[in-house]
C-alpha cells in the first residue's frame, strides 16, 4: 500500500513539473528566442516596404523613390529610371545581413573607436524610408572575416559587427543604379518594323492570326517578298536587349556631341498595337570609341558598344528569306535536273518519288528526300548584284546546272541555276529571291545522277 502511495506522489510531482515547464518555461524561452532573433536583425522591416533610398558615398549622393507600381525612379543627381535589380540587390543584402555583436563605445575613446572601425568617415551611408520607419546605416571597415563588416545604425548610434559583405556595396555609383535598358517592348507583340539607312527604306509586316501576330514576316518595301523570320527575330532580340554603357544628359554636352555624329547609320522603329519604339544609331566619333543611340530629344544620348552596330541589318538582303529555289518539298510535283552529263525528272506522288520513264523501278527514297531537302533550303550566302545582268560573266548562260520545279497545278515555280565555282562558293540565281548571289559550292557534289538513284 505504501508503494502505491509513493508512486502516486511521484506522478503528482512530475505532472506539476510538466505544467510548469509548458506554461512558464517554454513560453519564456520562446519569447527570449524571438527577442534574440529580432535583436540580431539589422532592419526591423521588409526590404520590399522601402519607398525611399538614399545612397551616399564620399563622391556622390543618389536619391531614389519607389512608386505605387514598384518602379524605381532616380531623382538626384539626375532624373532617370532606376534599375530595380541593382537597387533591390542592395536592399536584400541589408535584410539578410545580421548583427554578430555590438561594439562598446563608451568614455573618452568614443571618437577613436569610430575612426578605428572606419565609421568616422564611412565609405557609404544608406538611408531607408518606409511608411512606418526611417533608418540609416553607415558602413565602415571589413571585420575580422572577409564576410563581415562594421556598421553604425542611425537609430541607436551603436557600432555593430555585421555579416554584411563588402562586395554587395563596393563600387556602387549612379551608373550602377540607373536603368540601362534603352527600348521597352514585347517582341511577341511587334506588328511592323521600319528601318532606314542612308541608302534604303525597309518595311516589314508581321502576318496576323486569329489570336494575334504570327511568326511569319514579309517585306512590304522596297520589295514584296517573304522575310527570314530567324533574321527578323535576331534583329528584335538585338533591339530589345540594347543596353547603355554610359549616358550623356546635359543639354550642352548633347548639343556638342550631335554636331560630331552626323547622320544615323540606321534608324529603327518597332511598332506594337499601342505605340512605336524609335531608336537611331550613330557610328563612333573616333576609332575604338563607343557608338551612340538616341531615342528622343527628351532622353539622354546613350553610349553603346560599337560591335552592336555590326549585328544590325544594313540592306534588304540581310533580312530576306534567302532560300534560292522558291518552293517547299511538299509543293513539288515534277523536279527536273539538268547537268553537263545528264538530264532527268523526278515525280512526287503522295510523298513517294519516282524516276520519269522508269516509274516501275524502285529508287532510293532516302537519297532523293535528302537531296530535295538540301535543294529547297539552299540559302544565298553573298549578294553579288540585285539584277541578273551579264549572266555569262558568272557561268550562268547557259548555267552549268539548272534545276526546275513544277507544282501540283502544273505551274513552274521553282528554279535554281548554278554557274562558275569560286573559292568554295558558286554563282547562282533562283526563283525564290531576285538577283545574283553566291551560295556554297557543296551543293554541286550533292546532286545525284539517275544511276545512283535506282535502288538496285
Amino acid at each position: 500500500m505504501a508503494a502505491y502511495r509513493t508512486t502516486f506522489l511521484l506522478a503528482v510531482v512530475f505532472a506539476g513539473l510538466g505544467v510548469y515547464v509548458y506554461t512558464i518555461e517554454v513560453p519564456t524561452m520562446e519569447h527570449d528566442t524571438i527577442q534574440q532573433t529580432q535583436a540580431q536583425r539589422l532592419l526591423p522591416f521588409d526590404y520590399r516596404d522601402v519607398t525611399r533610398l538614399a545612397y551616399t558615398t564620399r563622391t556622390e549622393r543618389i536619391l531614389m523613390n519607389r512608386d505605387e507600381r514598384n518602379r524605381w525612379q532616380i531623382v538626384e543627381p539626375v532624373e532617370a529610371r532606376g534599375d530595380a535589380r541593382e537597387i533591390e540587390s542592395v536592399l536584400r543584402a541589408l535584410e539578410i545581413g545580421k548583427i554578430s555583436r555590438f561594439i562598446q563605445e563608451e568614455g573618452p575613446e568614443k571618437k577613436v573607436t569610430a575612426e578605428q572601425y572606419g565609421l568616422k568617415s564611412p565609405y557609404v551611408t544608406i538611408d531607408l524610408t518606409t511608411q512606418e520607419y526611417m533608418e540609416s546605416l553607415a558602413l565602415g571597415n571589413t571585420g575580422p572575416l572577409s564576410s563581415t563588416l562594421y556598421a553604425r545604425r542611425g537609430s541607436d548610434q551603436k557600432i555593430l559587427l555585421t555579416t554584411l559583405m563588402v562586395e554587395d556595396f563596393r563600387a556602387k555609383s549612379l551608373k550602377t543604379f540607373r536603368l540601362k535598358d534603352i527600348l521597352f517592348f514585347d517582341r511577341t507583340r511587334v506588328e511592323r518594323i521600319q528601318l532606314q539607312t542612308p541608302s534604303q527604306n525597309i518595311t516589314l509586316q508581321r502576318g496576323a492570326g486569329f489570336h494575334g501576330p504570327v511568326p511569319g514576316w514579309d517585306f512590304t518595301s522596297p520589295v514584296n517578298a517573304p522575310a527570314d523570320k530567324t533574321a527578323v527575330g535576331i534583329l528584335l532580340m538585338t533591339l530589345k536587349d540594347l543596353t547603355a554603357t554610359g549616358f550623356i544628359d546635359s543639354p550642352a554636352e548633347k548639343e556638342a556631341l550631335l554636331k560630331k555624329l552626323g547622320i544615323p547609320s540606321l534608324t529603327a522603329t518597332v511598332h506594337t498595337k499601342k505605340r512605336g519604339h524609335h531608336v537611331a544609331f550613330f557610328e563612333p566619333v573616333a576609332p575604338g570609341e563607343d557608338a551612340y543611340a538616341i531615342t528622343s530629344a527628351m532622353d539622354p544620348i546613350y553610349r553603346i558598344p560599337a560591335h552592336v552596330l555590326q549585328k544590325l541589318p544594313s540592306e534588304t538582303f540581310h533580312l530576306q528569306d534567302k532560300r534560292l529555289f522558291g518552293m517547299q518539298m511538299g509543293e513539288i510535283a515534277l523536279l527536273t535536273v539538268k547537268t553537263d552529263d545528264s538530264r532527268y525528272t523526278l515525280i512526287q506522288q503522295h510523298g513517294e518519288w519516282y524516276l520519269e520513264g522508269k516509274e516501275a523501278e524502285p529508287i532510293d527514297q532516302q537519297q532523293v528526300k535528302l537531296f530535295v531537302s538540301r535543294l529547297v533550303d539552299l540559302p544565298a550566302e553573298l549578294s553579288v548584284s540585285e539584277t541578273k545582268d551579264r549572266p555569262d560573266q558568272y557561268g550562268l548562260r547557259p548555267p552549268a546546272i539548272e534545276i526546275t520545279g513544277i507544282d501540283q497545278k502544273g505551274r513552274p515555280r521553282g528554279r535554281l541555276a548554278l554557274g562558275t565555282r569560286e573559292k568554295g562558293l558558286v554563282y547562282a540565281t533562283g526563283a525564290g529571291i531576285p538577283g545574283l548571289y553566291q551560295t556554297r559550292s557543296l551543293i554541286l557534289n550533292q546532286i545525284p545522277s539517275p544511276e545512283t538513284l535506282l535502288d538496285h
